[in-house]
């Protein structure tokens, strides 16, 4: 599959078969990840691999953390909430949760996080031109301390997003997208030729 196409033709799937991804394919994405852009060659990326029965382990851990910070909340609330917690973390075969290193400044640590979600971006389009599909979940419980200690993420990491990976049962999706164009500021470009959009204007 050629770049353009898989940057095109991915989209966000939700429902997943149980079918397991090998290892040695979840592997593939990840080497293809490391090769995102870091500045100064931090490779600020960690990976924590979801699979199998650590999907339900995690979805107690979830669970214990919520009622341990929620004692003046309405338990059934947050029974609720852990129970749609682990409803998603079942919900694909594999999940692999990116994390990045805190830089000793903000500028470094906003790079860090910049590149390591580059990083996750090449692990969805490497999946996807592998019939793999995924999509990017940002839930607050990958910052829970259970579920921090239970994936072995070091103190100061950043949570990134959590990359859902399997075989789709949902019918194909269409997105769409603004162009670009209209997302676009051409500024001291009046001598090239051919003129692509207004470089006469600011449009927002």
């Amino acid at each position: 599959m050629l770049v353009e196409e898989a940057i095109r033709s991915r989209a966000s799937i939700k429902v997943f078969s149980e079918k397991p991804l090998v290892p040695e394919m979840i592997e593939s994405f990840l080497d293809a990840a490391v090769w995102a852009p870091n500045h100064h060659l931090t490779e600020p990326w960690h990976f924590a691999v979801i699979s199998s029965a650590m999907r339900e382990a995690l979805a107690r851990v979830v669970r214990a953390d919520m009622l341990e910070q929620a004692a003046e909340l309405d338990l059934t609330l947050v029974e609720a909430k852990a129970l749609k917690e682990r409803k998603k973390l079942l919900s694909a075969p594999t999940i692999v949760a990116v994390y990045s290193d805190a830089g000793p400044d903000a500028r470094t640590t906003r790079e860090n996080f910049a590149a390591s979600a580059a990083a996750a971006q090449n692990v969805l389009l490497m999946a996807h031109s592998s019939g793999v599909s995924g999509i990017w979940r940002t839930s607050v419980v990958y910052d829970l301390p259970g579920v921090r200690a239970a994936l072995h993420v070091h103190e100061g990491a950043v949570f990134v997003g959590a990359l859902f990976l399997g075989y789709s049962l949902q019918r194909a999706v269409k997105r769409r997208r603004t162009p670009a164009r209209d997302k676009t500021y051409w500024l001291g470009l009046d001598d090239l030729e051919p003129k692509t959009g207004k470089s006469d204007e600011v449009r927002g």
